[in-house]
């Protein structure tokens, strides 16, 4: 099924409107940070990914892709032009983004979730060019097929195991899988269209607007945000199971089956450990793997939920700040945080 463009704007205007309504004083506080930033802006910061050298991240608001150098502390754009959204593909600034989201990369090709173009998009990140691998501009829908015949329906973040894209589709309520190199969609989890609570295989499992993915040599990690749990696929048996979370928010650590999460969000994994923003609760929070414990590894000042992303070792995780428009680091160890960008905040 096709979903007009001027559909999916209301369902995003809804949800913009929804946020503001609820969170009157945090988005003053969002408005406050912009304004007090000097220097070139980042405007909403969403999705992250990070190659050592580089952090990049989706500048929302601003409809641009910009690097954080991690020596100099110094930002570049890398593609699109502030200010102006579109679906253009081309070289830099030529291109255009509407809304881009989250991000991942392999080797020197970034992928991003353009979210309110419903599609996905590559970066390489030596040329500066900007391609569509999958979806259409404009078009949300759920079908499954290869390229630019399958659509998606307001994509937010995206994660890699190396051979395929995960992609959580959030206004489907669906993940999706995108094969690579032929681009083949599938859907793996949740029923198109269909928000619920349920585990089981591909045609049962159900999802509500989920807002994170991660994933391993074994496992989809999802950040099941409507039900405020987090739940895994089997990469081989797409079967879907319960992490952690009694679907009631909260913030309660201990074993999975009793923690609470409060709005969960973006998510990165080292393979032993599953690191989530936990939005509503301003806070990151660590899951063992092998036992399912949930812990909270730092308290945060302001919302954050859009970019997760791991530093090779494991040792730093990088997270976006939406208040203060900012990116900020945490010691995973130290359960501490500073500032990457913008400098001196």
């Amino acid at each position: 099924m096709k979903v007009s463009a001027t559909y999916k704007m209301m369902v995003a205007a809804g949800a913009m409107l929804a946020m503001v309504g609820a969170g009157g004083p945090a988005f003053a506080q969002e408005l406050s940070g912009m304004q007090s930033q000097t220097g070139p802006r980042l405007d909403f910061p969403a999705g992250l990914s990070v190659d050592g050298r580089s952090v990049y991240v989706a500048s929302s608001r601003n409809n641009t892709i910009n690097q954080i150098d991690l020596a100099s502390r110094s930002i570049s754009l890398l593609a699109g032009k502030t200010f102006e959204s579109g679906s253009n593909n081309g070289i830099g600034e030529a291109a255009r983004f509407k809304s881009p989201d989250g991000m991942t990369m392999i080797g020197q090709d970034l992928y991003l979730c353009d979210t309110n173009n419903s599609d996905i998009r590559k970066i390489n990140v030596a040329t500066k060019t900007v391609s569509t691998i999958a979806g259409e501009a404009n078009i949300a829908g759920t079908e499954d097929a290869k390229g630019s015949a399958a659509h998606f329906n307001l994509p937010t973040q995206i994660s890699t195991d190396g051979k395929s894209l995960f992609v959580a589709d959030s206004g489907n309520s669906t993940i999706r899988r995108i094969n690579l190199p032929d681009m083949a969609v599938k859907t793996v989890g949740g029923q198109p269209g269909t928000a619920g609570k349920a585990d089981g295989n591909q045609t049962k499992s159900q999802f509500s607007g989920p807002r994170g993915v991660a994933v391993d040599t074994k496992n989809i990690y999802v950040s099941d945000t409507g039900n405020d749990q987090i739940r895994k696929i089997d990469i081989s048996s797409l079967e879907t199971s319960l992490v952690a979370g009694t679907g009631e928010a909260g913030d309660a650590n201990g074993p999975g089956d009793k923690a609470q999460f409060n709005n969960p969000g973006a998510m990165c994994t080292d393979g032993t450990n599953l690191f989530v923003l936990d939005a509503d609760n301003h806070a990151v929070r660590k899951i063992v793997l092998a036992t399912n414990e949930v812990s909270t590894v730092t308290q945060v000042n302001g919302h954050i939920g859009s970019g997760c992303a791991l530093s090779s070792d494991g040792k730093q995780l990088y997270f976006s700040d939406t208040t203060q428009n900012s990116v900020e680091v945490a010691d995973i160890a130290a359960g501490s945080f500073q500032t990457l960008y913008p400098p001196g905040q």
